[in-house]
């Protein structure tokens, strides 16, 4: 009898992973994956995530809760947002997809139509975003994951057609940006202009009616 069991599974892959390392040297490719390594990983270790497969361009990561691996896929897109931020030159995308089904266990990997059916959905997953199945969403705390509904969508080699959810909110999303010195000093003389334009009016109003 197979090892079996019911498991929430993420894919989490780079974006244009070939393209970028082909513009880079050895070195600069082993640095890439250990800043990738250094930032996803504590990540999968705070929502219990187990890393079951290094796919090259990124990870197979089991969970037993759906929830956490949603909140997870949303954590990451957020610290790949702030390094982001810090490195517009060399920009860090990644796309989630998430799916919870049975798998079955052999030799420290996971196999089945769960598995097929994250990397599908992975394969439809636009950079910076978080892809997640129906099932997913029945099973997880819908309290704690803001999401949109995107429809079923059907997949070469799957019988059935699969309902796709998005996460939303926090990651993918441009903060705003502080407001410029010379934007405060704009908003600033713009006040004082009312401020003066209000006392004018005043003084017309008393000069021409009360005298």
């Amino acid at each position: 009898m197979e090892d079996t069991e019911t498991l929430t599974v993420m894919f989490l892959d780079i974006v244009s992973y070939t393209k970028t390392t082909s513009q880079l040297s050895r070195e600069e490719v082993n640095r890439l994956h250990e800043v990738f390594e250094d930032m996803v990983l504590p990540i999968f270790d705070r929502y219990s995530g187990k890393v079951v497969k290094d796919t090259g361009d990124g990870f197979l990561v089991a969970f037993k809760s759906p929830t956490n691996a949603v909140l997870c896929g949303m954590e990451l897109q957020d610290a790949l947002y702030e390094y982001n931020e810090l490195n517009p030159k060399n920009p860090l995308k990644v796309r989630v997809a998430v799916h919870t089904g049975e798998v079955i266990k052999r030799k420290n990997d996971i196999y089945g139509e769960a598995i097929n059916i994250a990397a599908r959905i992975e394969d439809i997953t636009p950079p910076n975003q978080i892809f997640f199945s129906e099932a997913v969403f029945s099973a997880m705390n819908k309290q704690e994951i803001p999401f949109t509904h995107l429809g079923l969508k059907r997949f070469r080699g799957l019988k059935y057609p699969v309902r796709i959810f998005k996460a939303r909110g926090r990651h993918g999303i441009r903060r705003r940006k502080a407001p410029s010195a010379l934007g405060g000093i704009l908003r600033i003389l713009m006040a004082l202009g009312l401020i003066a334009l209000a006392a004018y009016v005043v003084y017309f109003i008393l000069t021409n009616f009360y005298y």
